[in-house]
């Protein structure tokens, strides 16, 4: 089975392998300090870098497919958690922005990880089983994101006081 894998698909598979384990250290952890911004930029750089090398692996149905798609939805999900932490001055409730896109560009490799698991190990004889399976495994995975990611959300941030009532003094209290 390893053996089997093209440069493009190794590089893929662990680059994904190692977003799999930094994003749960991310999880895990708190969420402020430089640590947390050093893994997260291993994060996304390695996310990018494997959504990029599986544009060239097609070894599943040997064209452009779902999981290609996947991953360009993926891409899109990274740009958009790292664009409100480049603006200046950052938009209002960035942190919920960052931590949305973020934790859903983390169930791609989290989904992918347990299609691949299955598809090989498990008993499937036809791309029909497999592709099943694999819808079958994405929901189920997206069902389960979708209560972490809103059971563990930052909290809503207060609207900032106008700077013209801060220099008024009138300051809502």
């Amino acid at each position: 089975m390893i053996h089997d894998l093209t440069i493009a698909g190794a590089i893929h598979a662990s680059l994904a392998i190692m977003c799999i384990a930094a994003g749960l250290v991310q999880f895990l952890r708190l969420k402020r300090g430089a640590g947390h911004r050093a893994r997260g930029y291993l994060y996304v750089y390695a996310m990018l870098v494997a959504d990029g090398t599986a544009m060239l692996v097609y070894r599943f149905t040997g064209h452009f497919n779902l999981f290609h798609v996947a991953a360009l939805i993926n891409f899109v999900c990274i740009v958009l958690a790292i664009a409100p932490l480049l603006r200046s001055p950052r938009p209002a409730n960035w942190r919920r922005t960052h931590y949305y896109f973020i934790s859903w560009s983390y169930v791609s490799p989290i989904s992918a990880a347990a299609i691949n698991i299955v598809t090989r190990l498990g008993p499937l004889t036809t791309r029909e089983q497999a592709g099943l399976t694999a819808l079958v495994i994405s929901i189920v995975t997206m069902a389960i994101a979708y209560v972490l990611i809103g059971k563990y959300r930052p909290p809503a941030e207060a609207p900032s006081a106008s700077p013209t009532l801060v220099e008024q003094g009138g300051l809502v209290s």
